[in-house]
């Protein structure tokens, strides 16, 4: 390293450099293009949140209508099985007023035997008197 001389230049605008024209000029331009490459990094990586956050909306807005989607979906199953229940109910309370009914119509058929069995004796008490 002591043997490297330190070799001061001007430049074109008369200013001291103390590397040589070329490689000041390089290292300016290399310098330029390193900034220009930031600004370029820095653009997309904006682009690139931004289309990360529209994805994040898009996929919650996805989830939600999944969600809205099972649950529609188990309310029609509990809806089908609700209505199944309630037609075994309906069938019972059917079957139980079928029930009362053949009671009241064998009820009413005892009733007539009788009324008719209680004329048919008045006939005979008001013909034999």
């Amino acid at each position: 390293m002591a043997d490297e001389k330190v070799k001061i230049s001007f430049d074109g605008e008369y200013k001291v450099r103390v590397l040589e024209s070329a490689k000041f000029k390089k290292g300016q331009d290399l310098t330029n293009e390193c900034a220009a490459f930031v600004d370029k990094i820095s653009t997309f990586s904006e682009k690139v949140n931004s289309l990360v956050d529209v994805l994040e909306l898009h996929a919650a807005r996805i989830d939600a209508q999944k969600l809205r989607a099972i649950g529609l979906r188990m309310a029609s199953e509990n809806e089908s099985e609700q209505r199944s229940r309630q037609q075994r109910a309906l069938q019972a309370v059917v079957a139980e007023k079928r029930a009362e009914l053949d009671k009241y119509n064998a009820q009413y058929q005892s009733l007539e035997r009788i009324e008719s069995e209680q004329r048919a004796t008045l006939e005979k008490l008001t013909n034999s008197s």
